[in-house]
């Protein structure tokens, strides 16, 4: 390519990518002697004489921007193509990849997605903060340094953009990418900071699942998922999320700006809970292409036998978090703690005249002390147990003392499916669903104690007891190998930028 030279100071290169929007050069500052990219907008942009004043002053707005996240802008000017001034804007040179090529290897270990999203919200904080909105947050325009620092690209593009729109439906240029524009910019309404953060949870849900919220054949398609469908949680894509991620997803996808977080900073701090509370893992720096690019190993201070200890780590941090005890406090803990102390009181009182009733009672008191240190949720299925059972007896809600009378059936029956529900409930919460396998006993317990015989319900409630625990045991155990393994990203590609 014949290099080419705008405003007889910088130099372009190498062109690193072409859009809609423009292309995008490396280039060299001969004043300051520095490399820079240089994006060069279409043509076709600036066919409307109020755009270029538009786009200078928004570019101007955008270089007073200050933060590690935010791809600095340094100049703009106008470069003649055709009779007709072409704007272009001089940024900082990231060399790394965008998160839409980090995307070709597939979706992001949990801890790297929720890092990266909380750093684009960092950003965003700050730029909000001097009433500026993105309003084009997508793959593409996040780009992850060597040091695996995030840096939002196109300030001042997209609001001089969308000033536009109106303007440019004829020119077949795209203003915004339908997979992530919010319902307000679909219907022509005024944005605002909120508009950004619906962007942020589009792109959160692509870096779990490996997919954006809504998909379609068409662009109209996508954007009419956009305004009338709910989108799928991602823990439905991908099993074993923290129930708190599908929550700040859904929530910043809401389709009224009123029902998503107020602020960047709500939803970052909303995010870290999150992360905090499902002990998610601190991220490792995002992987760049020095890892792969034999120019950079000079530069590289690891020894070679950093990948071995890299592996080694991970199994013993694999096998810690199988066998890890929480000592945090919390109100299902307690409940469990309760019904360990009254499944050992139980074991002591006559409460139950069977031969082996107490024993059972006071193993699982026992047994729900120590469970509790691994799962509060295992904790209270074991302990309360037997305390359930022995308000069912003494209870007195039996087919032998009420007969068949309507109305005790249908309370029974209730209560049955009352049981079902919170059984389901208490299954499927792997955070606090104690509490939810508590009423199950008592409500269940109390439904079986009227329909069986004497000789069956005892019998009943041992397979329960055991049935119970062994498949949340397993669930258990499956969640903590899952948390156990973090998937690398795939190695990167060379020299891509």
């Amino acid at each position: 390519m014949e290099h080419r030279t705008l405003g007889q100071r910088y130099e372009l290169v190498e062109q690193l990518g072409q859009g809609g929007m423009g292309t995008v050069h490396r280039a060299v500052d001969h004043r300051l002697r520095r490399t820079v990219a240089v994006k060069t907008l279409s043509a076709e942009l600036v066919r409307q004489p109020q755009f270029l004043a538009r786009f200078q002053r928004e570019a101007h707005a955008a270089a007073a921007l200050n933060h590690p996240g935010v791809a600095t802008v340094y100049d703009v000017g106008e470069d003649a193509v055709d009779g007709f001034a072409v704007p272009y804007l001089v940024m900082e040179y990231v060399e790394g990849r965008t998160l839409a090529q980090v995307l070709g290897d597939g979706p992001l270990p949990t801890e790297q997605a929720v890092d990266a999203a909380g750093q684009v919200l960092e950003a965003l904080r700050h730029s909000h903060g001097h009433g500026i909105v993105h309003r084009d947050i997508k793959p593409a325009n996040v780009m992850f340094t060597r040091a695996g620092i995030a840096k939002v690209l196109d300030f001042g593009i997209a609001k001089a953009l969308s000033e536009m729109a109106t303007r440019l439906t004829g020119t077949g240029v795209a203003v915004g990418t339908p997979a992530y524009l919010a319902p307000e910019q679909i219907e022509g309404r005024d944005t605002d900071h909120r508009t950004d953060l619906y962007a942020v949870g589009c792109l959160l849900y692509e870096l779990l699942t490996g997919r954006p919220p809504y998909t379609g054949e068409s662009p109209f398609s996508v954007m009419h998922q956009h305004l009338a469908q709910e989108p799928v949680p991602p823990s439905r894509l991908r099993p074993g999320l923290p129930p708190g991620v599908d929550a700040v997803v859904l929530r910043a996808l809401h389709k009224r700006r009123e029902d998503r977080f107020a602020d960047a900073a709500e939803m970052k701090a909303e995010l870290d809970r999150v992360a905090e509370y499902a002990q998610i893992p601190t991220a490792p720096a995002m992987p760049t292409p020095t890892a792969m690019d034999p120019r950079a190993q000079a530069d590289r201070p690891e020894p070679a036998e950093a990948p071995r200890h890299d592996r080694a780590a991970r199994r013993s941090d694999g096998i810690r978090s199988l066998g890890r005890v929480v000592f945090q406090p919390t109100p299902e803990g307690m409940v469990a703690l309760l019904g360990s102390t009254l499944a050992v009181v139980v074991s002591r009182s006559e409460m139950i005249a069977t031969e082996h009733f107490p024993l059972v009672a006071l193993l699982s008191g026992l047994a729900g002390c120590v469970l509790l240190l691994w799962s509060a949720r295992l904790a209270c299925a074991v302990a309360w147990a037997p305390v359930a059972e022995a308000v069912a007896v003494w209870s007195e809600f039996s087919r032998a003392n009420m007969g068949w009378e309507t109305r005790y059936v249908v309370i029974a029956l209730l209560l049955g499916l009352v049981a079902g529900a919170c059984l389901t409930a208490g299954y499927r919460d792997e955070r606090t669903g104690g509490f939810a396998l508590m009423s199950f006993w008592f409500t269940g317990l109390t439904s079986v104690w009227y329909f069986l015989d004497d000789l069956r319900k005892i019998g009943v409630f041992y397979v329960l007891l055991l049935g119970v625990c062994l498949a949340l045991g397993a669930q258990t155990l499956k969640t903590r190998l899952a948390d156990s393994r973090s998937p690398a990203v795939s190695a990167p590609e060379p020299a891509a930028r």
